[in-house]
């Protein structure tokens, strides 16, 4: 598989998380705390993006085996991946590419062969 989550969400577990602000400073780095079979792990969030959301809940998804390795279980930034779309885009057009290429200017010899045929489409119904 050309692109995979970590973690994979097959085999995760989802868990809310609180939005914490460590330090009283305004600089100070903010984290996601959640708890799993009762010791509490944290993942730094973007201090910028999640400034005015100190205390709300979030939805995390780790893998039981690492929890201590978990993600935002959102659309932007899980499952659709910025990195993953462009290469998806680019491959696409690289597809349409050559298809666009074989049939828009066909040999003179395929179009005169063609025109020869008496293989006329058949209707289907009288």
């Amino acid at each position: 598989m050309p692109f995979s989550r970590e973690p994979d969400f097959v085999d995760s577990e989802t868990a809310p998380a609180i939005i914490q602000k460590l330090g009283n400073t305004p600089g100070a780095k903010l984290v996601a705390v959640y708890s799993e079979f009762g010791k509490q792990y944290s993942i730094p969030l973007d201090s910028v993006k999640y400034a005015n959301r100190v205390g709300e809940k979030i939805e995390l998804i780790y893998e039981l085996s690492n929890p201590q390795k978990a993600v935002e279980n959102k659309i932007w930034g899980y499952w659709l991946i910025p990195i993953e779309l462009a290469w998806s885009f680019g491959v696409f057009a690289v597809l349409l590419g050559i298809a666009y290429a074989t049939t828009h200017r066909p040999h003179p010899s395929a179009i005169a062969e063609q025109l020869k045929s008496d293989d006329a489409p058949k209707k289907k119904y009288k």
